[in-house]
């Protein structure tokens, strides 16, 4: 039993690490902009939209949270990666 679940967290460890090495090798791509970009991308259209400062940098902050937590995010056509 310990046998197995040794095996399983070593194939999840594969993965995530295997993922995460195809997201770095992607950041290349056209269409793609880093994290920080992303973030004030977001911020700039919520500032548009004619969201206040406090909530446009909120918005902001939130993009740029989840995109170096996940390693990638989406706004529109083009992927933010970290």
């Amino acid at each position: 039993m310990r046998r197995a679940f040794n095996i399983a967290v070593l194939m999840l460890l594969a993965y995530l690490t295997v993922g995460r090495a195809m997201t770095h090798a992607q950041a290349g791509e056209e269409g793609s902009m880093s994290c920080e970009r992303g973030a004030e991308m977001v911020r700039l259209d919520a500032m548009g939209k004619g969201f206040s400062d406090a909530a446009s940098s909120g918005q902001g902050q939130n993009f740029l949270s989840g995109c170096l937590v996940t390693g990638e995010a989406r706004f529109g056509n083009l992927v933010a990666r970290d």
